[in-house]
């Protein structure tokens, strides 16, 4: 029995190498976005979670944390919470604030600047025993890569003051992340801060296991935040971004194993014969049905594999972005640990999927009989598909549609789960309806062929189809897949792009902006609040306008957007403006009393007066008045200065006004123009991993037809042999090729045209409303679909070229040597 596994599997596997490669190709291109993607997601999480402890999560339990994070609060809280804490438990201040490394070509990037007691802290665990001298600095390892790479880097701007960067004098720390670690008593006297302090740990002594019950000391400028909470609210933080990548991941994967299982029906037909028989020499059905799953197991297995290296490939090299408001790109790609969990999730995924892939090819083997050697072919029960009527088949496939648009419409805020089982019922609805409709259109293309002279070649391509549906109809419901696929999330980004040219055009009415281009890509504000005073003192040129963004303004524990700018009439400037999305995520809506941690006042109680829709944060947006802004916050920094100018000043006089400004202040100014190009880049940054997705979905579509086209060379190789015999030559053999796949990928194509005219609607207006709790302006990509018909027989001409190849190296006296 031993013996008849190995031959059965890998010596089918070592004479059709081609075919077997194709097919965990196809795994491994699903498995592969899969993996890369939610290591994209882990990364992205925990590089949130370790700037809020400090890049050391170990033995810690929480933190007391200052409402004002930017100055700090004095240190003597310490004082008072020594008595409450129980043993085993100690303190440790930290003054954590930015700095900044600036690059050849005028390019900048920060990074957390964090202070502790080097002497005493958890830290100096880390440095070597030997060493006599505690070193100035501790480096993460991928700080101090970039600084020995880039030439003539020698100090970091650190609270508008330069430090001297001496790597001699520091110790690298085996750790990932981009991050510096001080002697806190340095840091405060560099920045102005002494005696101050931003946050303090709590840890356990590493032999206490136990989990130790902290009593919380209530203070009017602390917070205390257990390590759960933060963990928690950095999911929060990023759960549109994990919803994204695992949506993303899932409808890869999806599309991988509507491939193989149409391989699996091409390896089944193929391999009847051989099942035949083992029965005939005395083995048993079940040994069949067991040998097939097998099989299907060994190549889920080796596809997986495969998936995963390339994968781990992928987002190692970058080629996946996981852009996000909260998100550093510089520190993503310094993360380059691997959660064996995911490696595992994909590896049950690949052959899981398989098993379900193959199942119903490995049902049909328990219905083989030894007869079933000698037939031309198997009883065909006239009308039927999958045991039902073409009549059932009909009203099961339309109502399927009706409940997926249904539950893909819901409006339940932060439930995404509705919205993807809609999808799959309209999924499913169309993969019934391709089966139904491919008799029916052999039949009118039959008609149509009838009356012109076409070649004999083409209607035994089109003959073998309709014979053959649940084969073909997999095929066709692949491109079916991958084509929908393409078009709604193009008509998602197109969406999303419409939607944002339009906020820009109506919140941002401005004709200039002054920026600080080299701060920009870091997120941090960097046009000085002293320029706006001054320009606000001359108003013969332009007026001008504040403009601050913080995009981790925290609300009740959890991360939010807040913009300042100039509230106009009739709103009152000590209140609040909040999106609407916020409104219908976290019910923060107009009426709402909240309670937000300020700089100057502790905290503060605000009431939220109005909603608006605001196209900006998928976590949603509050608006305050710049003058409430700088009663409660210290203001040294804006984001932009929005300029306005005057009717009766020439361009040229306030482009020259401007660039004399930007000049002085190392400012750009830039027009609307320019400011929705930054908006948009931003956006397709965020998306560019849909675009991945694309290439892969149609990959893996011709890679399935493909398959299938050459399991058809190889089943009907006798027909073929046969046909080429009696004086069919090369140009025929390709029209049959031809005529099959143009016949697939037009039904498929077409097919997913219809159904992503239902499922764009459904995740613009459903899974993206609850999502993310706004409504994009539609738009569907007719540009795009109207090019079609032009590009499908050049697509088919391609996907036909591989297929052709086997069938041209086809010898006619092996496949008919028997006869």
């Amino acid at each position: 029995m031993k013996n008849i596994y190995y031959y059965f599997i890998f010596g089918y596997f070592k004479d059709h190498i081609s075919r077997i490669g194709l097919s965990m190709f196809g795994i491994s291109l699903g498995i592969a976005l899969f993996v890369s993607t939610q290591i994209n997601a882990w990364r992205a999480e925990q590089t949130v979670i370790d700037q809020m402890i400090g890049y050391s999560s170990e033995n810690f339990i929480g933190r007391y944390v200052a409402n004002d994070q930017n100055r700090g609060a004095p240190d003597h809280f310490i004082k008072i919470l020594v008595p409450s804490l129980p043993e085993g438990i100690n303190l440790e201040p930290e003054l954590q604030t930015k700095g900044t490394l600036n690059l050849p070509k005028d390019k900048i990037f920060s990074f957390p600047i964090i202070g502790r007691d080097l002497l005493l802290s958890g830290a100096n665990q880390k440095i070597e025993k030997n060493r006599k001298v505690i070193p100035k600095f501790l480096i993460s390892q991928a700080l101090a890569d970039k600084i020995q790479t880039q030439s003539g880097v020698s100090s970091i701007s650190l609270c508008e003051n330069k430090v001297k960067l001496d790597l001699e004098e520091s110790y690298i720390l085996s750790q990932d992340g981009l991050f510096l670690v001080m002697d806190i008593a340095r840091l405060q006297s560099i920045c102005n801060k002494n005696n101050h302090i931003t946050s303090i740990w709590l840890t356990k002594d590493q032999e206490e296991n136990t989990n130790t019950s902290i009593e919380i000391t209530k203070s009017n400028e602390w917070i205390y935040e257990s390590k759960e909470d933060l963990i928690e609210r950095a999911g929060l933080a990023l759960s549109s971004l994990k919803i994204n990548l695992m949506i993303v991941s899932l409808v890869s994967v999806l599309i991988s194993f509507f491939m193989v299982s149409n391989m699996f029906t091409g390896l089944y037909l193929s391999r009847k014969n051989e099942f035949g028989i083992l029965l005939s020499i005395g083995s048993s059905r079940t040994n069949n049905f067991i040998l097939f799953l097998t099989q299907a197991s060994v190549i889920g297995f080796f596809g997986g594999l495969i998936g995963i290296f390339l994968g781990i490939l992928i987002a190692n090299t970058n080629l996946l972005t996981t852009a996000n408001t909260i998100t550093d790109s510089n520190q993503l790609q310094t993360y380059r640990n691997i959660p064996f969990s995911i490696i595992m999730t994909g590896f049950g995924i690949s052959i899981l999927g398989s098993i379900l892939a193959s199942i119903y090819n490995s049902y049909k083997t328990l219905q083989i009989l030894p007869i079933d050697l000698i037939r031309e072919r198997e009883p065909q029960k006239k009308n039927f598909v999958f045991g039902l009527t073409e009549t059932k088949l009909f009203y099961l496939s339309i109502l399927s549609i009706t409940i997926g648009a249904t539950l893909g419409l819901l409006k339940l805020a932060k439930q995404m789960v509705p919205g993807m089982i809609g999808i799959g019922f309209v999924i499913i609805g169309f993969v019934l309806f391709i089966f139904l409709t491919i008799p029916f259109f052999v039949k009118v293309l039959e008609k149509l062929i009838s009356n012109f002279q076409f070649s004999p070649s083409i209607k035994i391509g089109l003959k073998e189809i309709e014979k053959e549906p649940w084969k073909f109809g997999l095929t066709a419901s692949t491109i079916m897949l991958s084509t929908s696929l393409v078009l709604t999330l193009t008509s998602l980004t197109d969406s999303y792009e419409k939607s944002l040219v339009q906020w820009v055009n109506e919140e941002n009415k401005s004709d200039y902006s002054l920026i600080n281009e080299k701060k920009l890509n870091t997120g941090e504000p960097g046009v000085p609040a002293e320029l706006f005073e001054s320009m606000t003192k001359n108003q013969n040129l332009f007026t001008a306008e504040p403009f601050y963004v913080d995009s981790k303004f925290i609300v009740n524990g959890r991360y939010y957007t807040l913009h300042v700018l100039n509230l106009n009439k009739p709103y009152d400037k000590n209140q609040l403006i909040a999106s609407k999305n916020l409104c219908f995520l976290d019910q923060i809506c107009k009426g709402e009393i909240i309670t937000i941690n300020t700089d100057l006042n502790s905290q503060v109680k605000i009431r939220i007066q109005d909603e608006r829709e605001h196209f900006f944060s998928e976590r949603g947006t509050i608006m305050m008045d710049y003058s409430f802004f700088r009663k409660n916050f210290n203001v040294r920094f804006l984001s932009s200065i929005r300029i306005f100018k005057n009717k009766n000043i020439t361009e040229k006089e306030i482009t020259e006004s401007l660039q004399k400004i930007a000049e002085e202040n190392d400012l750009k100014y830039i027009n609307l123009t320019e400011l929705k190009k930054i908006y948009l880049k931003g956006m397709n940054q965020v998306f560019s991993i849909l675009d991945t997705l694309k290439i892969s979905a149609l990959i893996i579509s011709i890679l399935a037809l493909s398959t299938s086209l050459v399991y058809f060379i190889k089943e009907k190789s006798q027909l073929i042999a046969g046909l080429r015999a009696i004086g069919m030559d090369s140009f025929q053999t390709f029209q049959l090729v031809y005529s099959q796949a143009l016949f697939l990928v037009t039904l498929g194509i077409f097919s997913g045209i219809l159904n992503s005219a239902i499922l764009s609607p459904l995740v613009i207006f459903g899974i993206n409303r609850n999502a993310f709790g706004w409504i994009l302006h539609f738009q569907y990509p007719f540009h795009f679909v109207v090019k079609l018909p032009i590009l499908i027989p050049l697509i088919t001409f391609l996907i036909c070229l591989i297929p052709f190849y086997f069938l041209q190296r086809m010898k006619i006296s092996k496949e008919l040597k028997y006869e």
